[in-house]
């Protein structure tokens, strides 16, 4: 006999789960919403298995869904089903389910339906949700996917909610995940220092008001917010990097402070992380335009094990660079809190800090100006 799928025991146990039972077109609604998210669990699992094959890491969703034949998905039924399970009834669980599922889908909608729908999503999470302790499973989404209007209902859930969990869990995704837009080479200098100014006030919120509260796992904020703090002083632009040392693939442990001279991109990976090995190649390019300059690409693998790093560079592409293994756990990857792979920092030759982001291609003009390459080999690195 076969078990019934997840996504239809959700449908059929929901119910029990409502604080009020919602009325049968509100189900229906549901069933239409659950039935886009299945198709698209569905494609994600095809895509996933697809990209994490050996030359398909640097292709698009595009040539994905062409070569596996996956059916393109119209969200705009199911966010509109959402949408009026929501205004029937906000504060139910299937409500906050909706709002969810809504804000969720914000991204994947053509920009009139995402400004139209935008305005529904926040103007209920605020009114009904501020203190709500359902609004903990969002805040990390809405400072990380929410844009500005994300950033400033979390700011409003810190600033007033009189749940003090939400406000300081607020407080710490504020400062660790905005940590990144400190050194966003394409905001003007003047947001960047406004940015790193309220990063900078909820880190120091989560660690003298809320030190004492589980923000993160079973982290409490004065431990969790350390990194944000470290970050601060030591990574961001202008700042002098700290030395770190690691043993390098194939060889013995190096120091960072052996590359001083050099203009240095860090770039931290993972062989399981798609993006990262979907970059590789343009870094592989940026090392080779540069060979006979003054710069270098040092790696740092989060992989658990480094022969897994190893075997990755034996096995499916080439790596000329000089290439560390750290691991998840090591003192190095916590103590500079970073937040995602990949991440690149970028040093010049004195080892100031120049550029911190998740996109190599956001650091190629400063990586250029201070190498001082010429104009012929900024051409060939914007050529495709």
């Amino acid at each position: 006999m076969r078990k019934p799928s997840a996504a239809l025991l959700g449908l059929l146990l929901l119910p029990a789960v409502l604080h009020a039972r919602p009325g049968l077109d509100r189900i229906e609604a549901w069933q239409t919403v659950e039935t886009y998210k299945l198709k698209q669990q569905m494609n994600m699992r095809s895509y996933a298995q697809w990209a994490h094959q050996p030359g398909n890491e640097s292709k698009s969703r595009a040539e994905a869904e062409a070569a596996l034949g996956l059916e393109k998905l119209d969200p705009l039924p199911a966010v509109e089903a959402a949408v009026g399970i929501a205004e029937a009834n906000p504060v139910d669980d299937l409500g906050f389910l909706a709002l969810r599922f809504v804000f969720g889908e914000l991204r994947s909608l053509p920009a009139a339906e995402r400004q139209k729908f935008s305005g529904t999503v926040f103007g209920l999470l605020e009114r009904h949700y501020l203190n709500d302790l359902r609004l903990n499973a969002m805040l990390l989404s809405l400072v990380r996917f929410g844009g500005d209007a994300g950033v400033d209902l979390v700011d409003k859930v810190v600033a007033g909610s009189t749940e003090r969990l939400l406000r300081a869990r607020g407080a710490y995704w504020s400062a660790s995940d905005r940590m990144m837009q400190v050194d966003d080479l394409r905001a003007t200098a003047a947001r960047r220092a406004a940015v790193r100014e309220e990063v900078t006030r909820m880190a120091r919120l989560v660690a003298d008001e809320y030190g004492d509260v589980e923000v993160w796992g079973s982290k409490t904020g004065r431990e969790a917010i350390k990194p944000v703090l470290y970050a601060l002083e030591h990574l961001a632009i202008g700042s002098e990097l700290p030395d770190a040392s690691a043993q390098r693939i194939g060889g013995s442990e190096e120091r960072l402070s052996q590359y001083r001279g050099k203009v240095v991109l860090l770039d931290f990976w993972a062989t399981w992380c798609v993006p990262c090995v979907a970059s590789l190649p343009k870094v592989v390019k940026l090392k080779e335009l540069l060979r006979d300059q003054d710069f270098e690409v040092v790696t740092l693998s989060i992989d658990k094990e480094m022969k897994t790093a190893q075997q990755f560079m034996d096995r499916r592409m080439k790596m000329p660079f000089v290439n560390w293994h750290i691991g998840d756990q090591s003192q190095l990857y916590r103590d500079w809190g970073i937040n995602g792979v990949p991440t690149y920092i970028l040093v010049d030759e004195q080892g100031i800090v120049r550029g911190r982001t998740h996109d190599v291609e956001s650091l190629y003009d400063v990586v250029l100006d201070l190498t001082g390459a010429g104009s012929e080999v900024r051409a060939k690195l914007a050529a495709k």
